[in-house]
């Protein structure tokens, strides 16, 4: 293995990822090297990474609970917080248990020794995030992936594989496309097949639903119907760590036998005690959520006739298709030039030939954003095709 050489490839394909030093709190604007931008990449959805009851919290809970929890949550990790958040988790879930984790890439992975054995077959929507493919790669089952949102392609792969044991995974709201899994047919379809239907609704608690429980809500979908929802802090809760929910057999199974459980050091308490307070104001959001949906449909009305491939999604993550990673790039980079950060989204994060950029609307935007943001993207986008 080459690495200078893996490298150096990546710089002269335009697949080079760079990091950005970020010196502001999160919102719809932040701080770069002394210069404001218009934030169109964060997954803050409600803003609430700076909020400041949340901070208050937060600070509360350090000062009471310490900085860490020094210890993974079976020896002596486990903290008040953790315990109330996991109830507080699964009443807003409509589930019987939960379970946190430091990561959802954590929560993903703990999936490959607790529920897949060498006699399962696990079928993922081809556009699932990466934890959930790694989470199949890395167990003893077999891993097959059915065509995107294609209900017949994963009814046919159920029949073909029906003598073993079967798991389907899928994302709720997808994080490079914005649009939802047919969740209703993919229940019905893994009732008939009897296999366990897992599904992680990262990008869709907090921004989805009455109560932000997300898509499940939005379908109204039961335990019975999806047996295992994945979750995280990271997005609309603001701040950082997941969980797995569902029936207390399953959660119990996580807890004895889950690696990525077991064999880390738990969520910091002080997350613990702020994100059980994140789950009131999320719940009491509604204003936050309908502000979104706002946004996203002026959004999609500025954008109407203008020639830029904006596909059809209507949630808050709204890919922008420009095509070869190169341009994508460009484009990017010729938005930061105007002090708007929307990040290029390239292979191997989405398929080849569909490089984009990926435009987070948040609660915290303003029309007047969203209005430059989109002239700015007529300029941009039309110069580089």
């Amino acid at each position: 293995m080459n690495l200078a050489e893996e490298i150096n490839q990546r710089k002269s394909s335009g697949l080079y990822r760079e990091r950005k030093i970020i010196n502001s709190a999160q919102g719809a604007l932040i701080e770069i090297e002394g210069q404001q931008y218009i934030n169109f990449s964060s997954n803050d959805y409600l803003g609430f990474a700076n909020n400041a009851e949340l901070k208050d919290c937060m600070i509360a809970a350090i000062d009471k609970y310490g900085v860490g929890a020094a210890s993974s949550q079976l020896i002596v990790g486990h903290l008040t917080p953790h315990k109330l958040l996991e109830e507080k988790l699964s009443q807003f879930l409509d589930r019987d248990a939960a379970l946190i984790f430091p990561t959802g890439y954590q929560a993903n992975l703990a999936i490959a020794s607790v529920l897949i054995d060498s006699n399962t077959v696990v079928l993922q929507d081809k556009l699932n995030h990466a934890s959930l493919i790694d989470s199949a790669l890395l167990s003893k089952g077999k891993l097959v992936r059915y065509r995107h949102n294609d209900v017949e392609n994963l009814k046919t792969l159920l029949e073909k594989n029906k003598k073993y044991n079967l798991v389907v995974m899928t994302d709720g709201v997808f994080s490079m496309d914005g649009d939802y899994a047919l969740l209703r047919e993919i229940a019905e379809l893994s009732k008939k097949y009897n296999a366990l239907l897992i599904v992680d609704d990262a990008h869709g608690l907090g921004v989805l639903g009455e109560r932000g429980a997300g898509l499940l809500e939005v379908l109204n979908l039961d335990q019975q119907q999806v047996p295992i929802i994945i979750g995280t802090f990271g997005k609309s809760f603001g701040a950082s760590g997941a969980f797995v929910s569902g029936s207390k057999l399953h959660i119990e199974a996580f807890i004895q036998k889950a690696r990525t459980y077991i064999y880390t050091t738990a969520l910091l308490p002080s997350i613990a005690a702020t994100m059980t307070r994140a789950i009131d104001l999320v719940s009491e959001g509604d204003y936050l959520r309908k502000n979104i949906k706002d946004l996203v449909l002026h959004y999609k009305n500025q954008t109407a006739g203008s020639g830029l491939n904006i596909g059809e999604s209507m949630s808050h993550i709204q890919p922008l298709i420009i095509g070869k990673a190169a341009q994508a790039l460009a484009a990017s980079k010729e938005l930061y030039e105007n002090k708007i950060l929307v990040t290029a989204i390239r292979p191997p994060t989405v398929p080849k030939n569909t490089s984009r950029l990926r435009i987070s609307i948040t609660a915290k935007h303003t029309k007047d954003q969203i209005d430059l943001l989109v002239e700015t993207l007529k300029t941009v986008v039309s110069i580089k095709d």
